[in-house]
């Protein structure tokens, strides 16, 4: 009986289509060829990461702090413009403003929610020490929209001492003369003008005008509202605002420090990388079978010292 032919092998290199992971036979092929080469894949892979020098993620955290960086700068800016445009108020003291009930009269009757107003009239006391009474009317002893400043001011005086016994006290007078046509008056005692000055007189009133065009706001929201941002501005810190100026401006620079760190870290690991890289193909390159670059004998020398 004869003997069974040969079994026929595979000879020759075949590949899967380019577009996916390739493997390769040799002669019958079996694992190793295919192992072989996906672990020079992934070397490769590896390499290349390495290569990249500056992470991603670290790339993705610069852009965070150099946003970060801006808002703080920009925060520092309006620190610092209040800052230079704020004249630090202090507090009128207790014993110079005796508080009263009567802080209120409304002639028109716009008020209906007395409480919104009152807290409003309570905060800008408990901020500036200076109690305010508020007269919304439509004409000041009969006179109206043509009444001049002189007249009004001797009015207010006798109205300021019959109502209080001290100096501490102001005088805020809305008077709605026609539809939509109005005139405000601030009057204060002498005490009061220590905290509400001429800035701060120009402040409130400016208020008064502002918010006036507000139809958001209803009649006791429009004039609390006059009280609360007048208080907080009058008596904003330009202390406080010049020294968050600095710290935003601290924070900026510090954040600009580390993110200039982190980099310079980064290429200092990239050229110890590179160099150690250099080395190992000088190394593994057989002697005499090239002539060394200057650079090459440099480093040669470096190592070999070391």
């Amino acid at each position: 009986m004869e003997p069974p032919p040969p079994r026929r092998r595979r000879s020759g290199v075949f590949f899967w289509p380019i577009f996916g992971p390739r493997t390769v036979y040799v002669n019958g092929g079996g694992n190793s060829g295919r192992t072989e080469y996906r672990e020079s894949r992934q070397t490769e892979r590896k390499e290349k990461q390495r290569k990249k020098g500056i992470p991603g993620w670290y790339k993705v955290l610069c852009v965070i702090m150099v946003i970060v960086v801006i808002a703080l700068l920009f925060s520092a800016a309006r620190a610092r413009s209040a800052a230079a445009n704020t004249v630090t108020r202090e507090k009128l003291g207790a014993d110079a403003c005796v508080s009263t009930d009567q802080v209120l009269e409304d002639e028109l009757g716009w008020i209906t929610n007395t409480g919104t107003v009152e807290d409003a009239i309570d905060y800008f006391y408990d901020k500036t020490g200076v109690q305010t009474y508020l007269l919304i009317c439509d004409n000041l002893g009969g006179q109206g929209g043509d009444i001049t400043d002189d007249e009004a001011e001797e009015y207010l005086e006798t109205l300021y001492d019959s109502l209080f016994s001290d100096e501490g006290h102001m005088i805020f007078v809305f008077m709605e003369y026609e539809t939509s046509r109005y005139v405000t008056f601030l009057y204060t005692g002498v005490s009061a003008d220590s905290v509400i000055d001429s800035d701060a007189r120009g402040i409130f009133l400016d208020n008064a005008d502002y918010y006036y065009t507000d139809m958001s706001l209803s009649d006791e929201e429009y004039f609390a509202k006059i009280f609360t941002a007048s208080a907080d501005t009058i008596m904003e810190d330009a202390a406080g605002n010049a020294r968050s100026a600095t710290l935003y401006v601290v924070l900026s620079v510090v954040i600009l420090i580390v993110m200039a760190a982190g980099l310079i870290l980064f290429k200092i690991a990239e050229q110890k990388r590179q160099e150690a890289e250099e080395m190992r193909r000088i190394l593994n390159t057989p002697v005499g079978s090239t002539e060394n670059s200057p650079e090459d004998e440099d480093l040669i020398h470096k190592y070999t010292d070391e």
